[in-house]
């Protein structure tokens, strides 16, 4: 789990055909269907329309990547 216990759901920085979900511990069943809508979304459109800014890799809260 992360520090800010939020999963990362993210492109890879440097292979946009990379996408990947990390962080996901025991709790993340439960999130499994809207995690995999937004995979497809990333991996098929390259965005998607649910607000994921928060889940970013890049993201303050997980210090420098």
């Amino acid at each position: 789990m992360t520090a800010d216990e939020h999963f990362v759901i993210d492109r890879h920085p440097e292979h946009a055909q990379v996408v990947f979900a990390a962080g996901l511990s025991g709790h993340s069943f439960k999130f499994t269907s809207v995690l995999g809508s937004i995979l497809a979304d990333l991996a098929i459109a390259g965005e998607t329309s649910l607000p994921i800014e928060f889940l970013r890799h890049d993201r303050p809260a997980l210090g420098t990547v």
